[in-house]
């Protein structure tokens, strides 16, 4: 019975000798010894059971078993050559997917995505929105590649890498009495009623409130809500309480509110998380891009 294990350079020889219509210049073509092709055609012939050539004194040519066997090996070639060009991609980040974790808002990450979107176009990328304890445990499920969150986690076996620390600011009614301040500190706002999204960062600034307001008012009054955070801002607007976010708000939130700064440490760290055994080559392109040094913006 004859071999179907095939050696794939005996297909090349094959379809080169066709296209040259002789052993010797498909050998020169592919800088082998003429018996090196002619050996290996005679193998594959061998091994698929059937003559793929007649031979003569004036060259070669492929017998009809061998056109319709080469016809349907073109093809396989070019389905293999493509395969092989998309696994390279792949395998140096150019193709491919990237699930992303994320507790902090994605405006805040919006830049570092540019950068990457603009050099892996190829990598479909998905975020996947979550508390930061939510993300910590999703990535070494492999349900995320990376997650950007508020806190380093404690697991050994993640990396970790600060990137920067992002400012809260408080959100109001445009008609609160303190609306109009250029920095408010929470002191001031020890006797606010807050309201937090539970998802997302809301469990960090609800931990963070209260480790900071219990000394001038004991616990701070926090409701969490299962909304997003336009909803949220819609929710300030309309008098439900006011509420902290980090980074700028988009325009169409705006409408009926007001964003103040906080004044002294109330900062969140934002952080990167990942595991170092992740094979995927589009987590070490991105984090290539985390890597570098932020380009200044221009002078002023």
């Amino acid at each position: 019975m004859p071999d179907r294990i095939l050696d794939l350079r005996l297909f090349r020889y094959a379809l080169t000798s066709a296209e040259h219509g002789s052993f010797r210049r498909a050998a020169a073509a592919l800088n082998v010894q003429q018996s090196t092709v002619s050996r290996g055609v005679r193998s594959l012939e061998h091994r698929v059971g059937a003559e793929l050539f007649e031979r003569d004194h004036a060259g070669i040519r492929p017998t009809p078993a061998g056109d319709r066997f080469l016809e349907e090996a073109t093809l396989g070639f070019d389905h293999l050559e493509r395969a092989m060009q998309r696994v390279g991609a792949v395998q140096r980040g150019e193709y491919g997917e990237l699930t992303v974790g994320a507790s902090v808002p994605f405006i805040l990450l919006g830049d570092l995505f540019e950068r990457f979107r603009s050099e892996y176009e190829g990598v479909s990328v998905e975020i996947v929105e979550s508390t930061t304890t939510g993300s910590w445990a999703a990535v070494p499920q492999r349900k995320v590649d990376v997650a950007f969150v508020a806190k380093a986690a404690a697991n050994a076996a993640l990396r970790s890498l600060h990137l920067r620390d992002e400012r809260m600011s408080v959100v109001l009614p445009k008609s609160h009495r303190l609306a109009g301040a250029s920095r408010l500190t929470l002191e001031e706002l020890r006797l606010e009623r807050f309201v937090l999204c539970a998802g997302g960062l809301g469990p960090d600034i609800k931990d963070h409130l209260a480790r900071r307001m219990l000394k001038w008012a004991g616990e701070p009054r926090i409701q969490l809500h299962h909304v997003g955070q336009c909803n949220l801002i819609d929710m300030v607007a309309r008098g439900f309480g006011v509420t902290i976010v980090v980074g700028p708000l988009p325009r169409t939130e705006t409408s009926g509110v007001a964003l103040v700064p906080l004044a002294g440490r109330n900062v969140v760290p934002l952080h990167a998380i990942w595991m170092e055994s992740n094979p995927n080559p589009a987590l070490k392109g991105l984090l290539n891009i985390v890597r570098r040094p932020r380009q200044p913006g221009p002078s002023t």
